[in-house]
């Protein structure tokens, strides 16, 4: 397997907050460190993927900070939590922008998608270096995550609302989104369930 270099200006902010009820409604078991068939958690994975790929790293949490940071042991990457996490996906993403300064932008990695393969988040980041500023991927010719941002972007990822995420600038600007078709499934697969991580599944 050919080493991939990680991107040099690309931040990662890997979103980690939330409680994934569907996954288990008591909220005893936290859906990001369910493990995966083949070890690891769901959340150790996105991390690990991330770091294969990018320069630096972000993982934004909430309430369960400890035991993020307890599962992210020994890795070379940032956590922090973002306070009023539970007003939206807004809140987190603005308190992983604040807490970074990359040259080029961000990828935003949602935390339950552990199946996005590291080729391409270095695409990504790569397009992001060439001075694009929205970058989606696609895979037979269906959207997927992660997105990216340019630095440029900002200010306007920060003018979000706490209670929605980015989606609303990438459909405010599809002219200046640079799509990247991959062969990547992972890129439209995450963990919504248990029976989500039955390794049976293609």
């Amino acid at each position: 397997m050919t080493e991939i270099e990680p991107v040099q200006g690309v931040t990662g902010l890997v979103l980690a907050a939330g409680l994934g009820r569907r996954f288990d409604p008591s909220g005893q078991q936290l859906k990001l460190l369910a493990p995966m068939p083949d070890g690891g958690t769901v959340l150790r994975r996105v991390c690990e993927t991330a770091l294969q790929a990018l320069e630096e790293v972000v993982v934004i949490c909430d309430v369960h900070e400890n035991a993020v940071r307890q599962e992210l042991d020994g890795l070379a990457l940032c956590v922090l939590r973002a306070e009023q996490a539970e007003r939206g996906m807004g809140v987190t993403l603005k308190a992983g922008v604040r807490a970074s300064m990359p040259s080029c932008g961000w990828l935003v990695l949602l935390a339950d998608m552990p199946w996005v393969q590291v080729g391409t988040l270095a695409a990504l980041a790569s397009v992001l270096r060439q001075g694009a500023g929205l970058v989606r991927p696609s895979v037979d010719g269906q959207p997927g995550n992660p997105v990216g941002f340019g630095a440029a972007w900002r200010q306007r990822l920060l003018a979000l609302p706490d209670m929605q995420g980015a989606r609303s600038l990438l459909d405010a600007y599809p002219q200046d989104t640079v799509w990247v078709p991959v062969a990547d499934a992972g890129i439209r697969r995450d963990v919504d369930v248990p029976a989500d991580l039955d390794p049976s599944l293609p």
